[in-house]
């Protein structure tokens, strides 16, 4: 299975203009542009010109709709481009375009729904906080999911998109969003793959809000806790 020739590539991209030409350099010595889309969120830069002059497609919000709702405009555009898998990755040089290969070479079955990068937090630079929140919510989101999501915070992914679709993800959301789609689709049986990405952790800031978002992915737990379990399956 060639899954580099079926795999679109979805950058969420919100303010990022000062590092998208990066990244978006570094993606396209991988990919061809025609594979390649940026999900404008709303920014109030030039975020969707360095997309554009780039050669990919930039998909655009009118306004800032959280990052949850940028990588469904993004899966929906790669299933319309007729696309088995979809490749998403941050656009502020968290994640390595070299390791898109990994995600191609991953050990998928048949029912695999998302290959998730899983970052090595020993003896890197992301601060011990991060490293803590990331220890915390992987295995918050591991019990709900009912199997190892590996690295719950990681947005370096590829996502099969009829699993997608079956697992009844959600039509927008903010970074809670990504913890929900591990769990809805360890909940409908599927399997979660893990590859090991390099950890880059950079000064380019996050749009993360600590006190919203937190309530956010916690009011989303609690419901998802309550669900009755025979809800869970396909």
């Amino acid at each position: 299975m060639d899954l580099r020739a079926d795999s679109g590539i979805i950058i969420p991209a919100y303010e990022a203009a000062a590092f998208l030409g990066a990244t978006l350099e570094a993606v396209l010595r991988h990919a061809e542009p025609d594979r390649v889309a940026v999900v404008d969120d709303g920014s109030r830069d030039a975020t969707a010109a360095v997309a554009e002059r780039a050669g990919v497609a930039c998909l655009r919000h009118p306004e800032n709709r959280g990052k949850g709702s940028a990588l469904m405009t993004g899966l929906e555009w790669a299933r319309g481009r007729g696309f088995t898998w979809a490749v998403t990755l941050d656009a502020d040089g968290q994640h390595t375009a070299e390791d898109l290969q990994r995600f191609w070479s991953a050990p998928v079955g048949e029912d695999t729904a998302v290959v998730v990068g899983r970052r090595g937090m020993r003896g890197s630079r992301m601060p011990w906080h991060r490293r803590f929140s990331n220890w915390l919510t992987t295995r918050m989101v591991s019990r709900l999911a009912g199997k190892p999501v590996f690295d719950a915070q990681c947005g370096f992914r590829m996502y099969r998109l009829s699993a997608a679709r079956a697992s009844g993800l959600p039509a927008s959301g903010h970074f809670e969003w990504e913890s929900q789609a591990l769990i809805l689709c360890g909940r409908r049986g599927f399997s979660i793959v893990p590859v090991d990405i390099a950890t880059v952790y950079t000064d380019n800031g996050s749009h993360m809000r600590l006190a919203s978002d937190t309530l956010r992915f916690l009011k989303m737990y609690r419901r998802l806790a309550a669900a009755p379990e025979a809800a869970w399956t396909r």
